[in-house]
């Protein structure tokens, strides 16, 4: 019998390696080899996203089976050992992201930045036109990606702890990854291909979401659903556009941290008793 805790992160990486190997599958076949356009009719587009809408869909239903009293208090006080590794190495992720960017933006020089893509013909130009962020952008939303990494290893430290008068700055992950959303979007703005780059932003978008829910939770006025379904769905999607091709490395190495990250907190949270008063 699956635990109730472990259902949603289940749900959330059986449908995103589902998604992830349609997406590969749609890289390497959906797409006309001189120009990147989709091939008109191909199923594997299609295919992917009916493959996240139906996992969506089930994270949101086995989110409403979560108690509306349930939201527990923070610090996450998890009745077993809580899963501190998973956390562990999202931050470690996530400050290596941060680290990327400054470095990138100081040298000018790009670090394996197409390493966990599949080649792919499309290269961002219309008419020659082409974008890219400042090296100062980059350079800002990296610093904002290493205090995310900051933020988040302190929320676990007050969680393993129980320290109950912390209070971390906690919204900075999803400042952060709102920055990095226009960043992205910024770059594919000049891309005709919505098939190329929607996924990604999803992704980003959901992780946002994420981690805003997560942010209300020192402050006593946390949602577990939301906090749940947004989690989940922000995992599912991150696991989908692992395969794509990125600009910069930053970006994958933030949709993995991050979604190992939101995955520690939310199995504590979820093994968490509930406060005695809950505003779900």
């Amino acid at each position: 019998m699956i635990s109730r805790n472990v259902k949603i992160p289940l749900a959330a990486l059986i449908g995103g390696l589902a998604a992830l190997a349609l997406r590969i599958w749609n890289l390497r076949a959906g797409f006309e080899d001189g120009t990147g356009l989709p091939l008109p009719g191909h199923p594997s587009f299609p295919a992917m996203a009916l493959a996240l809408a139906l996992t969506l869909g089930a994270l949101a239903l086995l989110s409403r089976s979560i108690p509306a009293n349930a939201a527990p208090r923070f610090p996450f006080a998890p009745a077993k050992r809580p899963p501190a590794a998973i956390a562990v190495a999202g931050t470690f992720l996530l400050a290596l992201a941060g680290f990327a960017d400054l470095f990138e933006a100081f040298t000018g020089q790009k670090i394996g930045a197409r390493t966990l893509s599949y080649e792919y013909a499309f290269e961002g130009l219309i008419g020659g036109e082409s974008v890219s962020v400042s090296p100062a952008a980059q350079a800002f939303g990296g610093l904002l990606t290493l205090l995310s990494a900051w933020a988040l290893f302190q929320c676990l430290r007050a969680c393993l702890h129980e320290n109950q008068r912390f209070r971390a700055p906690v919204l900075i992950p999803a400042v952060a990854l709102s920055f990095r959303l226009v960043s992205v979007y910024r770059l594919a703005s000049v891309n005709p291909v919505l098939e190329d780059y929607a996924p990604v932003l999803l992704a980003l978008v959901f992780q946002t979401l994420g981690f805003y829910a997560l942010s209300a939770f020192p402050f006593e006025c946390g949602n577990l659903r939301k906090f749940a379904a947004f989690s989940g769905a922000a995992v599912c999607s991150a696991l989908c556009v692992l395969a794509d091709r990125y600009e910069y490395l930053s970006t994958p190495l933030t949709l993995a941290g991050s979604a190992l990250t939101l995955t520690a907190f939310l199995l504590l949270a979820l093994d968490a008793p509930p406060r005695s008063s809950s505003n779900a």
